[in-house]
């Protein structure tokens, strides 16, 4: 939803974060999902939290956050079994990232 927000290809969202147009889709589509640095560099770019990204909660403030958190537009809203079977579907080594991921929110 950011990229579509922000007007960007795949390629280009790709080329601002030095990843392949295919890697871009992956994340998308809830193959793999981007490395914490990635993350982060995104975050900076377009100045929304981590929060927003990995957990779907808006600052109270950032209205961009909160266009990309409508319960109506956000992926999550399904609750937890979509939660689940995106987990599911994840590799092995996603899903430790993913894990990872929560672990340093937390």
């Amino acid at each position: 939803m950011l990229r579509q927000h922000s007007g960007l290809s795949r390629k280009a969202f790709g080329a601002l974060f030095r990843s392949k147009e295919s890697t871009v889709y992956q994340w998308e589509q809830g193959f793999c999902i981007p490395r914490l640095a990635k993350l982060i560099n995104i975050s900076v770019h377009f100045g929304i939290s981590m929060d927003c990204i990995l957990c779907g909660r808006a600052a109270n403030d950032n209205i961009l956050e909160k266009h990309l958190c409508e319960p109506s537009d956000f992926p999550f809203a399904g609750g937890v079994s979509y939660v689940m079977k995106r987990y599911q579907a994840l590799s092995a080594g996603g899903k430790e990232r993913l894990i990872g991921y929560l672990d340093a929110l937390s």
